[in-house]
């Protein structure tokens, strides 16, 4: 048990580089490809990130809790969850402030400050009304990005799907728990809204995939 839960825990070590790793490259597209163009390429090169996780299997939390609406699983595998979370937020925030310490006197710093300034923006009602959809959305794009991947492994298809529906996410503006760690490291941007934020994401990601599971499910009996 301790042996499996140490490396879930350096396998989220991993995940969270890899989704830092999707964010930064998001950042300097958008920072130095003007427009739409650059948000588009940002958001497809994001995919990096989650295709990085599901070939080397590493442990990330958005793309493993759908698993507990798929039926019952061993004990081991929920003491897992937030193992790998923690071990997520260590790779994301930890890639973050390296890059602060990098890029901290450098233009690029305001891109990555407006980027942590949407996501702390929690004032009004209409505020976590937004957070909630849009994390929401979030963990059902992932869901339907790592199943899809995994029924097509490193197949065309299963890639061309991950890379969908990751654009989609990202270029919607939804919001995914580990990459706001690793944006909230890079902007240095900690504060009380930045906790409230992580909370109600990772919540709100968690429920997403139950609309994953149930739309997959439908697809399947259809056939």
């Amino acid at each position: 048990m301790m042996k499996y839960q140490l490396m879930t825990f350096l396998k989220g070590i991993l995940a969270g580089l890899s989704i830092g790793l999707g964010g930064f490259l998001y950042i300097l597209l958008t920072h130095y490809v003007s427009g739409e163009l650059g948000k588009a390429l940002g958001s497809l090169l994001f995919a990096v990130g989650l295709f990085l996780v599901c070939t080397f299997s590493f442990s990330l939390y958005t793309g493993k809790i759908g698993n507990i609406y798929e039926g019952k699983q061993e004990n081991k595998f929920y003491i897992s969850l937030p193992v790998m979370l923690i071990g997520n937020a260590i790779g994301a925030f930890s890639l973050g402030y390296l890059c602060y310490f990098i890029f901290k006197d450098m233009d690029i710093m305001v891109t990555v400050n407006n980027a942590c300034n949407i996501r702390t923006t929690l004032f009004t009602f209409n505020d976590y009304l937004s957070l909630f959809i849009k994390s929401t959305l979030c963990g059902l794009c992932v869901y339907l990005a790592v199943k899809a991947f995994n029924l097509n492994r490193l197949k065309p298809l299963g890639i061309i799907l991950l890379v969908f529906f990751v654009f989609v996410f990202v270029y919607s503006g939804f919001q995914h728990c580990v990459a706001n760690m690793f944006y909230f490291g890079f902007g240095n941007h900690i504060n009380g809204y930045t906790f409230i934020n992580l909370v109600f994401c990772i919540l709100f990601n968690s429920l997403g995939p139950i609309f994953g599971y149930w739309l997959v499910k439908i697809i399947k009996s259809a056939k």
